[in-house]
């Protein structure tokens, strides 16, 4: 009697388990996959009207996505996938702040003092370290076009 309640707690414990569909974007003849499940912020290019998507992959079915609460995508029709990258917008955003915030904290040090509020030589220090970071944007996110290099597959993945 003990054996079935174990094998049907375990039958039912078994049973509770489902796959989630999960968006994949991998490059083929590499390991290099990307993930993107249900709540991601996600920004796709369409093929017919060439508009470019920005919001959260809303739902998952075999052959579409829905993008927004609205927005249903086939797989076909997308073009390209933005891939964001969080290490270079951290590193911009804190970059910029710090060559400002030197600036205008030598400037207030200066005041204080009675000295020449902008010096050269910090405005060149500060000014390079901002500049820095105002170079990294571009690298925020990366554009993968949709065809021979990269695929998108929709697959069902156990996230147990």
């Amino acid at each position: 009697m003990k054996k079935l309640i174990l094998v049907l707690v375990f039958l039912a414990s078994v049973n509770g388990t489902f796959a989630q569909l999960t968006l994949v974007l991998e490059k083929i003849g590499t390991p290099r996959r990307y993930a993107f499940h249900l709540g991601d912020d996600m920004k796709i290019q369409t093929i017919k009207l060439n508009q470019i998507h920005k919001s959260y992959l809303w739902n998952l079915t075999d052959s579409t996505m829905t993008i927004g609460p609205r927005t249903v995508v086939p797989l076909s029709d997308v073009a390209a996938v933005y891939k964001n990258h969080h290490f270079p917008k951290i590193m911009s955003k804190f970059l910029i702040i710090m060559g400002g915030g030197y600036i205008v904290l030598d400037a207030f040090n200066n005041i204080i003092n009675h000295d020449q509020v902008f010096n050269s030589q910090t405005l060149i220090i500060g000014g390079s370290i901002l500049l820095a970071g105002v170079a990294i944007i571009p690298f925020w996110q990366t554009k993968h076009k949709i065809g021979i290099k990269w695929k998108l597959k929709i697959m069902e993945i156990n996230l147990e």
